[in-house]
């Protein structure tokens, strides 16, 4: 994998069973890459909706954890990790809030030019349940060849 990547971030929270296609949230962002000790990490920017100022993200990954920093606007530190639900703080400009993170499945396919990262997991905010969430990471190397829109 080459250090300038393009990185598609994509969620979808499912709550009450309802699944609503038009829900889902996607960022494509240029970012960079590196590996050290057999984990990936991946950098990049998003504005934030309300103010439009830069979050600063950092993508954590191996060993069957993934751990995403978030910095700025909204400030979080989630691990997403089977069999253990990690609680953090989400802060953002209008309060915190306390996660909970509890991965249900966990599926990471690499390549040279492609990281490929499912992952769906329950999220509880303050203690409750919120929704059942997929996120999916597509780590692509500037130059594969790979990258489309759609």
């Amino acid at each position: 994998m080459t250090e300038d990547i393009l990185v598609t971030v994509a969620g979808l929270h499912t709550m009450n069973g309802d699944k609503d296609p038009g829900d889902k949230v996607e960022v494509t962002s240029a970012g960079k890459y590196y590996k050290k000790n057999g984990k990936h990490y991946i950098f990049y920017d998003e504005a934030d909706e309300q103010s439009g100022t830069p979050i600063r993200n950092r993508i954590k990954l191996g060993g069957g954890i993934m751990e995403v920093q978030k910095k700025g606007a909204m400030t979080a530190s989630m691990t997403f990790e089977m069999g253990r639900n990690h609680r953090s703080w989400y802060t953002t400009p209008f309060g915190s809030m306390l996660t909970g993170i509890e991965v249900t499945e966990m599926k990471v396919d690499e390549s040279d030019k492609l990281i490929d990262v499912d992952v769906k997991y329950i999220l509880e905010m303050n203690y409750e349940h919120v929704s059942d969430a997929d996120i999916h990471i597509r780590v692509m190397a500037k130059d594969s060849g790979l990258f489309r829109l759609v």
